[in-house]
């Protein structure tokens, strides 16, 4: 069986090449540079540095012959304008489904890795968003996601595919959630105004089983779903915990919102002068207003099994030995 990951240099997109490896596929990792910090000797991963929106690399790299499954992870959180979002996410969507069409490659699935943000926010705590809920996405980040996410819905008469919005995902080799640890490793515990927010979370090993979960799945084809733990976290509660993980105490204060809004466009401005896109930006900002990031997996455990094994305080355990062996810390 051959399986092709895009965005395979990413953090989630190493996991899923590892697993992908453990149960027997050939896997070819499709990024636009190395995809190899992850990387073994084993001669069934093959690498590709193939830009998916271009459809001139797609052909002439052969990269999409005879797969079986596509798993599609490649793009940008990060970006200064809607437009870049779109060229990140939307286009080489885009372009991969209209390859596979025209070439009539027949997969057995093709599974679009989306963003819990497609969707937006709940209204409540006690009303976690499901699959039925109109989208109402925040800011341009999640409105690319969306746009992609109706892009692979365009292509279901022809191709076998199914949409998964996994919730904030942590775990070893994850960057965003480091800053967290780095802060608590220097005894600081410092909240851009939302302690009091709740967010869905979900180690990174839970994930990976439920996208694999959900490709097999002969009822999850041309569906869409939630992955996330079935607790929703306080961002305060979040924090407590990898302080216990790591056995410090802590200083604890919260950022004012306006100085939040301030460092998000001076985020923006940095990463347009420099070219580089930090954790600081807008659009992280717009993301961190919403109380409530919070969704079910209901229909993911009714049709394919979905199930978190892992909990939080070990999760957090696991992630934090991994940043200290690896040097991360």
């Amino acid at each position: 069986m051959v399986a092709v990951v895009t965005g395979a240099g990413g953090f989630i997109g190493g996991h899923l090449v590892e697993a992908l490896l453990a149960q027997g596929f050939c896997v070819r990792c499709v990024d636009t540079d190395d995809c190899g910090r992850w990387s073994s000797d084993d001669p069934r991963r093959e690498h590709h540095a193939v830009d998916c929106g271009d459809a001139r690399q797609l052909r002439e790299s052969r990269v999409l012959e005879g797969a079986d499954f596509v798993f599609h992870l490649a793009g940008a959180t990060k970006a200064v304008s809607l437009e870049q979002f779109r060229a990140w996410n939307v286009l080489p969507t885009r372009m991969l489904l209209q390859f596979l069409a025209d070439e009539k490659i027949k997969l057995k699935r093709f599974v679009f890795v989306s963003s819990q943000a497609a969707a937006g926010p709940a209204p409540s705590l006690d009303r976690p968003l499901t699959e039925e809920d109109l989208p109402d996405p925040v800011g341009d980040y999640a409105r690319s996601k969306l746009e992609a996410e109706l892009t692979v819905r365009e292509y279901a008469r022809r191709i076998p595919c199914t949409i998964l919005r996994p919730s904030s995902v942590y775990g070893p080799g994850d960057a965003d959630f480091l800053t967290i640890f780095r802060q608590i490793q220097n005894h600081v515990c410092m909240f851009p105004d939302y302690r009091d927010r709740y967010i869905a979370i979900l180690y990174v090993e839970d994930l990976i089983r439920g996208i694999l979960q959900a490709g097999r799945s002969k009822k999850a084809e041309g569906r869409t779903y939630f992955l996330c733990a079935d607790e929703p976290v306080q961002w305060d509660t979040l924090y407590r915990t990898i302080a216990r993980v790591e056995e410090k105490w802590t200083i604890r204060f919260s950022v004012p919102r306006p100085v939040v809004e301030l460092c998000g466009r001076a985020g923006d401005l940095c990463a347009k002068i420099t070219g580089k896109y930090s954790i600081v930006n807008s659009q992280k900002v717009a993301l961190s207003r919403p109380r409530f990031w919070v969704c079910s997996a209901d229909r993911a455990k009714a049709d394919f099994g979905f199930e978190v094994r892992v909990g939080l305080l070990e999760g957090l355990g696991q992630t934090y030995r991994w940043y200290k062996e690896n040097g991360w810390l």
